[in-house]
């Protein structure tokens, strides 16, 4: 008799088996598809956001960097004094650029303000003077633009350098009429009352020091200030 060939085909279970493996294969995959999908939606819109922010601090450096001494009548006694206000929490101060134009000046501020979770977030805003001339220092201005520069921050600080007042000042620079006098940092800088602007403004964030420095330019400020920003 001859003799029997065995069966090379697959059992069921076999089969069942193999597509068993073959299911959670699909499976595994469609999930790791689905993280690296989710990743990557995630990484590129915290790659978007970074590089948004690093072009707004880019722009915010460039409008501190032109900051400058803006002479505006003072209403309270009629005479001429500075476009600046240094307080402990912030300051105001005028620039020939703006974030929004940069070829159209502004009034801008930077100042901190709780963010309620402890910390502190560092704000800026703008009024942008395109159609507005800055002569008087009681003038409503349209702070329309605001960005947050940084956030969660422990402790924020502001500094103002410069003299005490403008007798000092004119003194000093004279060199020839009696005493001489050192700048010094404050806490608060008020541009109308002392006639002076500072000449460095510095912004501490949790030990890291941004200087701001604005140009001396008293003597010629004061003969023009009637002109546009």
């Amino acid at each position: 008799m001859g003799r029997k060939h065995a069966s090379t085909g697959f059992t069921l279970v076999e089969t069942l088996i193999a597509m068993v493996l073959l299911s959670l294969l699909m499976i595994s995959g469609a999930l790791a598809y689905d993280y690296f999908s989710q990743n990557w939606q995630r990484n590129k819109h915290l790659a978007t956001a970074s590089l948004d922010r690093h072009h707004l601090l880019t722009l915010v450096q460039k409008v501190t960097w032109n900051t400058y001494a803006k002479v505006v009548r003072n209403n309270d006694n009629d005479r001429l004094g500075f476009y600046f206000l240094g307080r402990t929490d912030g300051f105001t101060a005028v620039s020939h650029i703006s974030v929004q134009n940069p070829d159209v000046g502004a009034v801008y501020r930077i100042f901190q303000e709780p963010n309620g979770n402890g910390g502190y977030r560092l704000v800026y805003e703008e009024a942008v003077l395109s159609d507005t001339t800055l002569a008087d220092a009681a003038q409503q201005l349209p702070f329309n633009f605001r960005r947050i520069l940084y956030d969660d921050v422990a402790t924020i600080a502001f500094g103002y350098y410069g003299y005490q007042s403008l007798t000092e000042r004119n003194q000093t620079v004279a060199g020839d009429q009696g005493d001489t006098y050192k700048l010094n940092w404050y806490d608060e800088y008020d541009g109308l009352q002392r006639v002076l602007h500072p000449q460095s403004i510095r912004i501490n964030l949790n030990g890291f020091n941004w200087l701001i420095e604005v140009p001396d330019a008293v003597e010629s400020t004061m003969t023009r200030y009637t002109q546009d920003v």
